[in-house]
């Protein structure tokens, strides 16, 4: 669609660099979140979702998982749902590699702006 302006060329370029501006930020800013598998994820029904998933170099099995938290503190409800959240994860990545064990190693959460939640599991 074309909008045409009575002002003249100059005035209106500028404009439409603005609207495009705009747009694009309202466009990311709206845009719905998807999980590391591609599904998608109500950040206020499940807390966290799953952003990345990296394997260790250094030993077989072993992956590093970053989860991107919901803001806010969290309350003991919250954290009942992080920790279902995490288990429903570990259960898809396991089934999905064909893992029958696992082992939480590490849990830490770094970030106040953009809050990530970052675990370190072992499979078996």
């Amino acid at each position: 669609m074309i909008i045409r302006f009575w002002y003249n060329y100059r005035f209106y370029s500028i404009k439409k660099n603005h609207f495009f501006i705009i747009l694009l930020l309202f466009s990311i800013n709206c845009t719905a979140s998807f999980d590391y598998f591609g599904n998608n994820v109500n950040i206020k029904k499940d807390r966290i979702y799953l952003n990345s998933m990296r394997e260790d170099r250094y030993e077989k099995d072993k992956f590093i998982l970053t989860f991107v938290e919901q803001r806010g503190n969290p309350t003991k409800t919250s954290n009942k749902k992080k920790r279902k959240t995490l288990l429903r994860y570990i259960d898809l990545i396991m089934s999905y590699y064909g893992y029958t064990e696992n082992k939480i190693i590490e849990e830490r959460s770094r970030g106040i702006i953009d809050p990530r939640y970052y675990v370190t599991i072992q499979f078996h």
